[in-house]
């Protein structure tokens, strides 16, 4: 880390040399009149003074920065939900699973080694074991999160978030096959600014957060955040009494702004998780084979099918610490504005879970992770006439220490429930090291069209050192030497070079009505299936074609936007469990079709109506590939099948009322989410599936006068039990189906105070 900071600050203090004398060598040429296509897209100077309230009420008062620029999100030539910091507030988002409930063609679930699984519009993760890549790109204050276990904290005191759908892997990079979630913290203010808020409910749910900003000095303002969270759990552990699926979770936050002077200013960010409970244990949904028997419930052990609670040996345990420094430097001149983003990045994972669904002591397993990135990136932006451009360069490394351990019981050979034998071991380490220069350069034809093309080259170094052990012969010590599988201890590396182009034409057709078309690539970069004899699995390719319709409706503050997208998918990883192992293995290709609509008006003061949806036609093509639950069968042609995660239908409604009350306001909010059916396997098995559902939530709320508020809430109105995502283990245990499920209906009461 040392070697990274000297560099990086050689090299910004270089950047920042340079510019002004380059700035100096070449006059930027007279800034032109600003175009009905610029003032529509351009933010306005007050932005950050608009009521949340106000923004929140209407799709073209939100600025956005999804195209690495500051645009009105009704003008944006993109598909972009944007969630700003009251709509999280009213619609009880606190973390991507409550945020992937409310946004159409999004979805979220945990499986084994606590990992988020997001996807969108039918692409996202299905790994089961850590180490491996996402292909939603997670962000944060412009810094990627590559582990899908740092995901799952940090989303308090935010200023909004950005959930951008479809291939984005000219501007964001590799790992963004599916889209980008971008979460924009709130900054230091220069006024005394802050919240502090406090929340009650059923399972013993306690929520503190608060946070507050102010200037420092001249030129000097901060701001601290932090969050305490905990929980009893959903259920329990029959065999030992434990909570399970409970939560006990902290975090901070503390930014520091310093104006160095007008063109120049230094944004330094901290921020730390940590969680430690008894989450993501597994859940048992039954058999995968009717014709193969769970072997814990043949060898007498108990399983509780589709419960919050479950029946397991071993509560689960889950430990996950995670934090970061992150420093943004701004330096604006004449020509150019310059940004430098650099972070480092650590966490740690360590997650024990039962893989047999069962009582007995058949298998379970701990696995353990520890990550360190660092980035650094350098980006340009400016004008020059009609022209506008960006130029950047990202550079990032990676290093993963992973390891598996989990024993397994001899009656998995016909021996004694009770001797354990060794079992697995399996790990390593994994480094990464990516070099990405991109670019993207927009013409104005006209005031009212305009063209834009750009692209990206990344340079992917993937290295391996990992070991292999899968023991029946030994009883387990946690001093036994390695004993080895054919092929290991191995140390491999692979190059990957690959070039993302993307093109997007957009015309604001009237002052109400916006129309684009988008050409854009993306690429998931190819790895290894860490302790498995297996080459390197390949990189994945997606080809997006994209056309869209923004119409803003001003007599009821309403908007209308359409959008229709086809995906050429190639070269598809996907996740299966064979044997021991969870391996990933490249699928031939896939097309996704789909549409997506959203409406919402305010009729008449006070009353908004929203309803919003997304369709999805997915299917594998020239797929062919063995079940291991039916082996016997053989190889399968899987082509017409859908793909993981995505369900044809996704639909969200809601209604939200607002009244004047003694000086006060009062807002009602109703909202439902329907998915239809999710496969969670390529062979598209009923019982590893979720039939479709609809999740209601509800929030009445009283704002006073003086800042302060207090609202109820209900989250899961209707109870309803639904998998979030599932698998069908090991066939050595029976090939048993287990998983995760949504949260049930939770309630409670909330204060809060705003200054």
């Amino acid at each position: 880390m040392t070697k990274h900071l000297y560099f990086m600050h050689v090299g910004l203090l270089s950047t920042v040399a340079m510019f002004p004398l380059a700035a100096a060598a070449q006059s930027a040429p007279e800034a032109p009149a600003a175009s009905d296509l610029q003032a529509a897209n351009a933010a306005p100077q007050n932005a950050a003074e608009t009521p949340a309230d106000e923004r929140a009420g209407s799709s073209s008062d939100i600025v956005v920065t999804a195209t690495r620029r500051e645009t009105r999100l009704q003008t944006t030539a993109s598909s972009v939900t944007a969630v700003t910091s009251a709509d999280m507030q009213t619609r009880g988002i606190t973390d991507v699973a409550s945020l992937a409930a409310v946004t159409p063609g999004m979805s979220f679930g945990t499986l084994t080694g606590a990992q988020a699984h997001i996807a969108i519009r039918g692409i996202g993760s299905d790994s089961l074991v850590v180490g491996q890549d996402p292909r939603v790109a997670f962000y944060q204050d412009g810094v990627y999160i590559a582990r899908p276990t740092a995901q799952l904290g940090g989303m308090f005191d935010l200023e909004r978030i950005e959930v951008l759908k479809g291939p984005q892997g000219a501007l964001y990079g590799r790992n963004a096959t599916g889209g980008a979630v971008n979460v924009i913290t709130k900054g230091p203010t220069e006024q005394l600014d802050g919240y502090l808020r406090a929340s009650y409910g059923n399972y013993n749910a306690l929520n503190l957060e608060g946070a507050v900003g102010t200037a420092l000095a001249q030129g000097l303002s901060a701001r601290l955040a932090v969050r305490y969270e905990r929980r009893d759990g959903f259920g329990k552990n029959v065999v030992n009494g434990d909570d399970i699926d409970d939560k006990d979770q902290i975090g901070a936050r503390f930014s520091l702004r310093w104006e160095a002077a007008p063109n120049l200013s230094f944004l330094t960010i901290a921020d730390y998780n940590r969680e430690k409970d008894h989450a993501f244990g597994t859940h048992f949904f039954g058999q995968a084979n009717p014709n193969v028997p769970i072997l814990g419930l043949v060898r007498g052990g108990t399983a509780r099918p589709y419960s919050y609670d479950i029946a397991s040996d071993t509560t689960p345990q889950a430990f996950i610490r995670a934090w970061g420094v992150t420093e943004k430097i701004e330096f604006k001149t004449d020509f150019a504005t310059i940004q430098s983003t650099t972070s480092y990045r650590n966490s740690k994972a360590r997650v024990l879970n039962d893989y047999d669904g069962t009582s007995l002591p058949i298998y379970r397993a701990t696995s353990y992770e520890k990550a360190r990135q660092f980035s650094q990136e350098l980006t340009a932006s400016g004008d020059v006439g009609r022209f506008e451009w960006l130029a950047g360069a990202l550079y990032f490394d990676e290093t993963e220490d992973l390891s598996t351990i989990g024993p397994v019981s001899a009656a998995a050979t016909g021996g004694a429930v009770n001797d354990i034998r060794q079992g697995l071991q399996t790990g390593g380490r994994l480094q990464t090291t990516a070099f990405s220069p991109y670019f993207e350069l927009t013409y104005r034809v006209t005031d009212t069209i305009a063209i834009r093309g750009g692209g990206r080259y990344t340079h992917e170094r993937k290295s391996i050192d990992d070991i292999s052990q899968f023991d029946f012969s030994r009883p387990y010590s946690p001093t036994n030497p390695l004993i080895q599988r054919p092929g290991f201890p191995r140390s491999d590396s692979v190059n990957y070079n690959n070039f993302v182009p993307s093109a997007t034409i957009e015309w604001k057709a009237t002052p109400n009505v916006f129309v684009y078309a988008k050409y854009s690539q993306g690429f998931k970069s190819g790895n290894y299936n860490v302790s498995v004899a297996q080459p390197p699995f390949q990189p994945e390719k997606i080809k997006s074609y994209e056309v869209g319709v923004k119409t803003t409706i001003p007599e009821v503050r309403g908007v209308f936007n359409l959008t229709g997208f086809y995906y050429d998918y190639t070269n598809l990883q996907v996740t299966i469990v064979r044997g021991t192992n969870s391996i990933i293995e490249n699928a031939a290709n896939a097309k996704i079709k789909g549409i997506e609509a959203l409406l919402r008006i305010e009729p008449v003061h006070g009353l908004t109506l929203e309803g919003s949806g997304t369709y999805l036609d997915s299917s594998y093509s020239d797929y062919v590939s063995t079940n291991p639950v039916f082996a016997a069968l053989g190889q399968q042609d899987l082509s017409g099948n859908q793909l993981t995660q995505s369900p044809k239908w996704s639909l969200n409604g809601s209604i939200q009322q607002q009244w004047e009350v003694g000086g006060g306001k009062v807002t009602a909010r109703l909202e439902a989410n329907y998915v239809s059916r999710v496969y969670f396997t390529p062979f598209n098995e009923r019982p590893i599936s979720q039939v479709g559902y609809t999740l209601a939530n509800a929030n009445l709320r009283y704002d006073l006068a003086g800042g302060w508020s207090i609202e109820g809430f209900v989250r899961n109105l209707g109870d309803k039990k639904a998998v979030a995502q599932s698998v069908a283990s090991s066939g050595l245990w029976g090939f048993p189906v287990i998983g995760t499920l949504v949260p049930p209906r939770t309630y409670g009461i909330r204060v809060g105070f705003d200054f």
